[in-house]
C-alpha cells in the first residue's frame, strides 16, 4: 500500500462553496483510477490543507496524478490552491492504516 499526502493553502480568493465541488469533482475522478483506495481532505489548525490518499502503489499515485493534472477536474482543483505552497509526498508502506 501507499500513501499519497498533498499540503498546500488556497488561493486569497477561493470560494468555500466552489471549492468543496472542486474536491467533489476530484474525487469522483480518483476513484475511476486503477489502485485507488480512498481520500481524506481537511484543513488543520494552521491553515494548510492536507489531502491524504491512499493507493495500492505509488507507481498507482504517480500515473493518476498525470491524467489528474490534465483532467478539466483536476485543473479546476489546482486553480483554487496557491502553486507556491504545493509539498507532495508518496510514502511506501506494508502497514494496513486505512481499511
Amino acid at each position: 500500500m501507499a500513501i499519497e499526502i498533498v499540503v498546500f493553502h488556497l488561493e486569497p480568493d477561493v470560494v468555500p462553496k466552489k471549492f468543496q465541488a472542486a474536491i467533489d469533482e476530484t474525487t469522483a475522478l480518483l476513484k475511476t483510477q486503477t489502485g485507488f483506495m480512498s481520500r481524506t481532505i481537511g484543513q488543520s489548525e494552521s491553515g494548510e490543507w492536507l489531502d491524504i490518499l491512499y493507493w495500492e502503489s505509488v507507481e498507482s499515485a504517480k500515473k493518476a496524478m498525470t491524467i489528474f493534472q490534465t483532467d478539466k477536474a483536476g485543473q479546476s482543483f489546482s486553480a483554487s490552491l496557491d502553486l507556491k505552497t504545493i509539498k507532495v509526498y508518496f510514502l511506501e508502506t506494508d502497514v494496513q492504516l486505512h481499511e
